[in-house]
């Protein structure tokens, strides 16, 4: 139906209307950039294998298809983003319900100019991804921190597509996708899970160093917090406000947010 645009104290929401084209979309992730001195609204759409950049108002800015890479000449290879991120001038997008590569692209020229990663079903395997359904910048501002959803890691990669390291977080989890804050003293990553370790449970809330993804501490919105809807996490977010932190939480299947 549209984008929600929210308050910046989360009082009131209201729906940024898109194209007539755009309304059957269903767009996997948003993420907020500014380039050219505009901020847009960056939305993947896996089912129809594009994304698509609008500004503020809803108003598209430009769309960008398939990938024009050796590695996607094959049409039988599919075309599925689920996640983006903007850093240093360049845009990523992560091909997690298809082929699991991420591409680099200049929002400027609209032009893909890098891709790495690719698929491998070993949990170990480096800088290949089961299914790469998430990203953001690492707090070090040099490296990706990607969610290898059914491996339960992160990859960080460099901003070039070299592999860095790799980061397990509880065995059985299900890592949609990640966000960093600094906070104090520390840098804290916070993580929704599709899924718990423990198969049937509700599924949980991880927060993590930023650095070193140790595990500081497990939320569980449904049992301990009574969120009746949140069963599988989607994403999880940071936010602050007049001196009070808050995580924007988005729960999958029935889909709602809700604010800790």
């Amino acid at each position: 139906c549209g984008i929600m645009r929210i308050t910046a104290d989360l009082s009131r929401q209201e729906i940024i209307e898109l194209p007539s084209d755009l309304a059957p979309v269903s767009f996997h992730s948003t993420k907020i950039i500014e380039f050219d001195g505009r901020r847009r609204l960056v939305l993947p759409a896996n089912g129809d294998a594009m994304v698509v950049v609008v500004g503020l108002d809803g108003n598209v800015d430009f769309k960008l298809s398939r990938p024009e890479f050796e590695e996607y000449r094959d049409e039988q290879i599919a075309f599925k983003p689920t996640d983006t991120a903007f850093a240093d001038g360049t845009l990523y997008v992560s091909d997690g319900y298809g082929a699991n590569y991420i591409s680099s692209v200049d929002p400027i020229t609209h032009k893909y100019t890098n891709i790495f990663g690719g698929t491998s079903d070993d949990p170990h395997a480096e800088g290949l991804f089961g299914t790469a359904h998430g990203l953001n910048l690492a707090p070090d501002g040099h490296h990706l921190s990607i969610a290898d959803r059914p491996h339960a890691r992160f990859q960080l990669m460099g901003l070039d597509g070299h592999f860095h390291s790799s980061h397990p977080i509880p065995d059985g989890s299900k890592p949609c996708g990640i966000d960093f804050k600094q906070y104090g003293n520390g840098c804290y990553a916070v993580v929704g899970s599709l899924d718990d370790p423990v198969e049937g449970r509700p599924a949980p809330i991880y927060v993590l160093d930023g650095h070193d993804y140790e595990l500081v501490s497990t939320i569980r919105p449904k049992e301990e917090l009574g969120v009746e809807l949140a069963d599988h996490i989607h994403n999880t977010v940071w936010y602050e406000y007049d001196g009070q932190v808050y995580l924007i939480c988005q729960a999958w299947n029935p889909g709602h947010y809700f604010v800790l």
